[in-house]
Parts: C-alpha cells; structure tokens; sequence
C-alpha cells in the first residue's frame, strides 16, 4: 500500500548537497522554514587523526570541514565499527550509515567520522557499546566540543549503529553534547538485538556478525581483533541467554531519565524487527526536554543513509546553532498512516484516544485455520505438531492462521498489541511465534508486525507491564508442565495500519521461524511438541488499539 518511489529518488545521487532520498520530510507537504543553513562552503577535510582516549589507545577518526579560516562550527560527531572509509561512498551496503557529508558540511557543520576502538584502524580492544566504549563517546563528543574550528557545540549524526551509540552517549551528560537525532536507535539489547522474547535472533546475529568481521578482521587493518571475535563467540554460543548487568550496561533503556537535551527520535514502520520498539520506548522513557519522534515508511533507497536530513537539519540549526527554523511547531508525534500513505500528526504516545478492542481466536473445530471475532463464541481448540525433524519445519510450518471476517468499514489500528494466548504443549518448552497482517481480496497478505515468546520465559512483571504491553524479565526460566494449560502474553511490536473494505486481520501462531525469512529468523528450540491453542471466551484474543474514525 505503501506510495511508489517519488520522481527524485535516484539512487545515483543520494551522495549530494541535495541527496535524491525519500522522505525528507514527515509530512505530506514541506513546511515553512524561518531560518535554515544554506550551502555556502566548500569542503576541506583532515583524514587519519588518531585522538586519545583516558587510557591512552587512540581512535582514527577523519574530519571534514567549511572552508573557512577563522570561523567555528558545530560539529556533527559519527561513530560505529563499519569503518570510516566506507561512510564517504555510494556503496549500498547496510553500514553505510553516518548520513550524508556533502550535505551537511557545505551548510556550515563539521562531521566527525571515527571508527569506534578495536575496529579498523583504531586501537584497543572491540568493546560492543560497553563501559570504556561509552567512555571513549564522551571523550571524543568533549574533544570535538574544544576544537579550534568547533563552536563548542556537539550534535550527532546517522542512523542504526550511529542512533544507537547518541542515545547512550546522552545518558552520560556530556557538557558539549547540545542536542540529538537517533533515527534507527535499538535502546535495549537484549530484547531488541540478541534475544526476542527469550528466543536467540540468530538470523540477525550471523548477518551482523559477518558484516562486522568482513569489515574489520578481512581487512587485517585491526591491530587488535580479539573483541569481535569475542563477542561473535558469545553471542553464536548464547553464552548470555538471560538478561542481566551485560545487557543492561548496553541498554539505554534503564537510563533514558538522564537525557537532558533535545531529542528527536525516528524509525519506520517496517523496521519491527529490530529498530522500532526503541523510538517509542526513547519517547516514553525521556521527559523533561524538547522530543520529538518520527514514524515513516520504509526509505527509498535504504542505503546510504540520506533520509531526513531536511529535517535533521532544521532540528540541528534550532539547537546548535541558535536558529529560528520552527521545527517544535505543531505535533511534536509524526506518523505515517499505512494503507492511506499519509502523514498525521499526534501529541501523544500511545495515542489518548485509543480503544482497546479485542478480537477473539475461534472457528469451526478442525485444520490449521480459524477465525478473528468481536464475538467470543464458544470455547474450542486448535492444535498442530511442531517437528524439528519434519520437511516443513524450516518453512516456519505447520502454523495456525486466524482471519476475521472482510471488513465492511476503514478500521485503523495505531498502537500497542498484544496476544493472551491460553495453550498447553506436549513438551517442557516450545516457542510462540506470532505475526499480525493486512490481507488483501485477492489473499495477498503484508506483514505489519510481530510478537516472539519462549514458553519458559512467560514470567511478567507486572510493574513494568502496560496494556497491550507485557513486560517479561527474562531472568530465569520455569518449565512447562507438560499437558498442563498456561497463559502466555505475547507482545507486538507496536503498528499502524488503515484496513480497508474488503480487507481481513490476519493472524498467525507458530513454534518454527522460516529460514527464507531473515527478519524474522529465531533460533527456535529443536524440540517435538504438539501444541494445542485455546479459543474462545475462556480462550485466546488478540487486543488492539483501534483509533475511532
């Protein structure tokens, strides 16, 4: 449903002082701009510093700057381990991801590109966005912030690794760190990166894992390469399955209270699968401090990152360099509206005006398909048998496949979700893999989201849960009973989606992720089990947020 590619994205000029990405904007139209910086400068640049960390190992890092003798400029710092050089090409690769130099420096910033320690040609040891790793963010933000040619005043800048390692620095206050724009940022690791539900991502971790290594060991330029070896070793032998001081002293998440500056979070509706639960935990979890959060369509083209730089641009002349360009104007909460392809603005998260609606699991007994009802009906129960040994099984099947009625009115859903399933299972643990879909009239079906649960790992802690939003701890594990019945409440990845006349919800259950399907590729148990799922009044619903048109 999503809108086609417009006129200007050129994947062959998204390196340009006016990158050829979309969108630029989360709105339906650009808005008015008092005050913004225009392209005046050439660029000079000075590669292959090497900057000194508080423990004396030194971070290679290249600056590019305003030609401009005598002037100061804020500085837009960078960082990851995908290598510096990478960042400066048209190179379509995942990692290119420090955003866009010919635009930012001809507008009067400088960009600070540094390979993070123990990676490329930085010295140290990899540290995985650890203690010294966040030690050395506030080192290089104070060192930029001090520089003959810096006005003292740090913004950061690019998206997924990039984000990920502003938010952290943010918790830690840095003095020149003036304002943010985390687009991509994950703020928990472990539910978001290593573990969903409990159940090892691996399809991520192997991607990730060979990305890093190819661009650092492959190249031999790594002085020291034991930390990603380290860490592809613990996280491929799930040496840390629970979570705990490790993931939590790389999680923003227990932290984002410490934000003190301006923040401007930002995903898109496609990326559930890693990135998107952080932007609306960042925009919950920081208070106090002008945010803002923008929730689009998947970018066109998706790398280099080029997207949003109109609007970053205004958010940064607003806080690093004291301009009037309106940006917290209006709703301070952009989302794109799937199935209409448009832009609304909102002025909370999750939206006030929400109705919490459920749709009940049910249908004539028998087969792998049922029904999605408003109505609760009479209490049945579907089963299916989950075979590591079976032909199917790495097709992610068999699943369950629930769909409501077609629908006779628009029904938007915006929100949080959540899955109560009642089930038992024949083993002392299973998976539950759930996914939530728009399915068209000619049975086409796209995916909005997800949820993942390991049966072991049903413990809630009901303090940290929300409607919609069951919070596990994943701190220990509890054993099914075999045979014996049990609640289990699945969280979604918050959606958002217009259904339209015609069109069917659609919902599916299963123990088995499909290998064909790296998004959605978990390392589920190898263990037989019949799984039998509970309808009904007294059974499963699906709980949605529906938004009253």
């Amino acid at each position: 449903m999503n809108s086609p590619p417009t006129p200007d994205v050129v994947p062959d000029r998204v390196r340009h002082l006016h990158p050829a990405a979309w969108p630029q904007w989360p709105f339906d139209e650009p808005p008015a701009v008092r005050e913004r910086s225009e392209p005046r400068y050439n660029i000079s640049s000075d590669c292959d510093l090497m900057i000194p960390m508080r423990d004396g190992v030194r971070l290679a890092a290249d600056v590019y700057r305003p030609r401009s003798a005598g002037q100061k400029f804020p500085v837009l710092l960078s960082l990851s381990p995908y290598t510096r050089g990478l960042q400066l090409t048209d190179v379509c690769l995942s990692q290119n991801e420090a955003g866009i130099t010919q635009f930012w420096v001809p507008r009067g910033y400088v960009h600070l590109i540094v390979d993070v320690r123990g990676t490329n040609d930085s010295e140290g040891s990899y540290d995985d966005k650890g203690e010294k790793e966040q030690a050395d963010y506030v080192d290089l933000i104070e060192w930029a912030g001090s520089q003959p040619w810096s006005n003292g005043s740090v913004g950061m800048m690019g998206c997924s690794y990039f984000a990920e390692s502003q938010v952290l620095a943010a918790t830690h206050q840095p003095e020149a760190l003036k304002a943010i724009f985390p687009y991509d940022a994950f703020t928990d690791l472990y539910r978001n990166r290593n573990y969903h539900g409990g159940i090892p991502y691996t399809g991520f971790m192997w991607n990730w894992f060979s990305a890093v290594a190819n661009l650092n060991i492959g190249s031999e330029r790594v002085g020291d390469p034991s930390g990603i070896r380290k860490m592809i070793r613990e996280g491929i032998c799930y040496e840390r399955p629970l979570d705990g001081d490790y993931y939590r002293t790389r999680s923003p998440y227990y932290r984002l209270d410490r934000i003190n500056i301006p923040v401007y979070f930002g995903c898109d509706w496609e990326f559930w699968w890693l990135h998107l639960p952080g932007s609306f935990d960042g925009w919950e979890g920081v208070s106090g401090v002008p945010k803002r959060m923008l929730i689009g369509p998947r970018p066109r083209p998706w790398r280099p990152f080029a997207v949003y730089h109109e609007e970053a641009l205004r958010w940064y002349d607003q806080w690093l360099k004291g301009m009037d360009t309106g940006v917290m104007e209006g709703p301070p909460i952009q989302l794109y509206i799937q199935g209409e392809d448009r832009w609304r603005g909102e002025n909370e998260w999750p939206l006030a005006r929400a109705e919490w609606r459920r749709f009940y699991l049910g249908g004539p007994s028998g087969g792998l398909e049922g029904t999605l009802s408003d109505s609760a009906g009479g209490g049945g129960e579907r089963s299916y048998v989950n075979d590591p040994a079976g032909k199917n099984y790495r097709y992610g099947q068999p699943r369950l496949i629930y769909r409501s009625e077609p629908l006779d009115a628009p029904l938007e859903i915006t929100g949080p979700l959540a899955l109560h399933l009642v089930a038992r299972s024949s083993a002392e643990n299973t998976d539950w893999l759930v996914t939530f879909g728009d399915e068209a009239p000619d049975g086409s079906v796209r995916t909005l989201t997800a949820g993942w649960l390991r049966a072991s790992h049903r413990e809630l802690d009901e303090a940290r849960s929300r409607p919609g939003r069951p919070w596990h701890p994943h701190t220990g594990e509890l054993p099914l009973t075999p045979g014996q019945e049990e609640v289990f409440e699945i969280g979604l990845v918050p959606t958002c989606n217009v259904f339209h006349p015609g069109h069917r919800l659609r919902l599916e259950v299963s123990s088995c992720a499909s290998a064909a399907d790296r998004t959605n590729y978990l390392d589920t148990l190898l263990l037989r089990a019949e799984n039998t799922v509970l309808e009904g009044g007294e059974g499963s619903y699906l709980e949605v947020s529906m938004i009253p048109r």
